[in-house]
């Protein structure tokens, strides 16, 4: 995925140097579903560390125990503001030393080089003032301070964001022949307010081109924007249903094959079959 056509012109170029810069943290704020991930991992994909370990940390485990999985590459803290105080200091001295406590002797510190992102959607100087969290962590963090808006508030690129989000799932299903939305899908998708941001529109779109068997989108392949909000619950398994058989459908049937083509795992995808009784009821796979 092209993620750095989904960030905002305005700071694009601010992204771009955080990925020259590959020494210095970077924080990601926004609201849920903004992209805030994407962007942690565009940036390191285009940093000298490319090559190197991209680790997501683990809410469940010590930092201590994860910064070395992530020595010469990237850690990344999602959710920054939800960690305990004990663990932001961790952070604060490995950014202020590039060292933690050695797991096997009190005497010499561990020194590491990794990189450090983190993203929040909350506002962090809030959380500062009210004691949860560490106000000095905070302004270390502050280096590259990526701040993303929500996409009510990106109406001038929308009509590209859909354009680049339909040819992203027009080509993973193999459906590129599908390009064009007719107007009154435009306007369906302008008038909705979108609080899940580019998650949702995500989803409403890959439903919209499963759904679609003609050359265009049209509106009623899109789900219920009853009241300004689209109810997910009802139709996520309808939809994750109608997915897999398309997959399948485009591959012949073949397990092996798409999940070497969707990047899939064979575990996931074989017990979505059974879940949907794909393979029983409905189609016979070899």
């Amino acid at each position: 995925m092209k993620i750095v056509q989904f960030i905002p012109p305005s700071l694009r170029r601010l992204v771009m140097l955080a990925a020259q810069v590959d020494s210095a943290p970077v924080l990601v704020s926004g609201a849920a579903g903004t992209g805030k991930g994407g962007i942690t991992r565009w940036i390191h994909d285009n940093s000298a560390r490319v090559t190197l370990p991209f680790i997501i940390a683990n809410h469940d485990t010590r930092l201590t125990e994860q910064l070395p999985k992530a020595q010469s590459g990237t850690l990344l803290v999602p959710e920054i503001g939800e960690w305990p105080l004990g663990e932001q200091k961790v952070l604060l001295e490995f950014l202020e030393t590039k060292s933690i406590p050695h797991p096997q002797s009190n005497e010499m510190p561990m020194l590491l080089n990794v990189r450090l992102m983190t993203t929040t959607s909350q506002s962090l100087e809030g959380r500062a003032q009210g004691g949860l969290f560490n106000i000095e962590l905070l302004e270390k963090l502050n280096v590259f301070r990526i701040e993303m808006p929500p996409l009510s508030k990106r109406s001038e690129e929308f009509e590209d964001i859909v354009l680049e989000l339909i040819q992203e799932t027009t080509r993973e299903l193999h459906k590129e022949h599908l390009r064009t939305l007719s107007p009154e899908t435009w306007e369906q998708l302008k008038s909705y307010d979108w609080p899940g941001n580019l998650r949702e529109l995500r989803n409403v779109l890959r439903l919209a081109v499963v759904a679609a068997t003609d050359h265009r989108i049209e509106a009623s392949h899109l789900p219920d924007f009853g009241h300004n909000q689209i109810d997910f619950r009802a139709t996520r398994e309808e939809f994750e249903k109608t997915y897999i058989l398309e997959l399948l459908k485009t591959f012949n049937w073949q397990i092996d094959t798409t999940c070497r083509m969707t990047r899939m795992d064979k575990k996931t995808l074989l017990s979505k079959i059974e879940k949907y009784g794909i393979g029983s009821s409905e189609v016979s796979i070899p």
